[in-house]
């Protein structure tokens, strides 16, 4: 499993210098959920795709919490990898019983995938058809989208790992680190606006909460922990000034959506906030991101 081999290769690379996140939790729904059809372009099933009904038993007659994006969504890196304890269901939980829940987060998905896999056309047609037809109770009422970790680890795992761009300093001397960077925050940000655009367009009065990435290095790693402040945050005296948090932010105001700050929050927390396999967080970091989607959505008055 991924998450596991780069917990090793971690290892085999500090100790000789100085993600994907595929790995997918137990596919067994939780206590009164079902595992719902897979709606996408591929036969590849979704084992993170659950309905989670209201404490009514009804999924079609109650208000939807829809969940986007990978892995955090998913609840790898909590206890027993249960979405239950991450913060998808510990969101849930705060919303209230009449909530019914459809998380779609899936491990190892990157903004392309999002896209291009089913996830996205699943949610938009859930937003479509709920939110347009004569029953204002079944409507999507909240969103919440994370994605764009896998965009920067699979670079991880393509040059930082084997050594190629192993620290700031050197990579910004490498065409090929500086190129692959580059090409990596160019594909993101027409990926982000595009997934914003088809939400607004299912609903142009949905309630979206889109949250900044953390950094899992911060605080434990320091030269992990530099590259990744420099592809989250951007540095102004590099050939990049702005990270993906910079699009992240600009595509928030350009769409009009919620904006969940996760990342201040992490900074200087990785022993504390992530998990053994160095990458998601742990059962206290979950809490953390799920506060922080919880006072947003108070401010926004989804929640009283």
């Amino acid at each position: 499993m991924r998450y596991a081999i780069l917990l090793t290769a971690l290892l085999l690379f500090l100790s000789a210098c100085g993600s994907s996140d595929d790995q997918e939790p137990s596919s067994a729904p939780s206590q009164g959920a079902t595992t719902a059809p897979r709606t996408g372009p591929t036969s590849i099933p979704l084992p993170n795709l659950k309905v989670v009904p209201s404490d009514e038993g009804h999924i079609g007659t109650a208000p939807l919490y829809l969940a986007l994006g990978d892995s955090l969504s998913a609840g790898v890196g909590a206890t027993g990898f249960s979405a239950e304890k991450a913060f998808v269901g510990l969101v849930h939980d705060e919303l209230g019983p009449k909530f019914a829940l459809l998380n779609l987060g899936i491990a190892g998905h990157d903004s392309r995938q999002l896209i291009e896999e089913g996830p996205l056309d699943r949610a938009v047609a859930e937003i479509t058809q709920r939110n347009r037809d004569d029953d204002p109770d079944n409507d999507v009422e909240v969103v919440t989208l994370e994605i764009g970790g896998n965009d920067l680890l699979d670079l991880f795992f393509e040059l930082v790992l084997p050594g190629r761009c192993p620290s700031v300093a050197e990579g910004l001397q490498k065409p090929e680190c500086v190129d692959a960077l580059r090409e990596t925050l160019d594909a993101y940000e027409p990926n982000l606006d595009l997934i914003l655009d088809r939400l607004r367009e299912a609903d142009p009065e949905l309630n979206i909460f889109l949250m900044t990435l953390y950094n899992p290095f911060s605080g434990a790693l320091p030269v992990l922990d530099e590259l990744g402040e420099l592809t989250l945050e951007g540095d102004p005296d590099t050939p990049f000034p702005e990270g993906l948090q910079d699009i992240i932010r600009r595509q928030a105001e350009e769409h009009d959506v919620n904006l969940v700050e996760v990342y201040p929050l992490f900074e200087g927390k990785a022993r504390e906030y992530i998990a053994a396999d160095t990458i998601h967080p742990n059962d206290t970091g979950y809490r953390v991101m799920a506060d922080a989607v919880i006072s947003e959505m108070r401010e926004a008055g989804v929640i009283d």
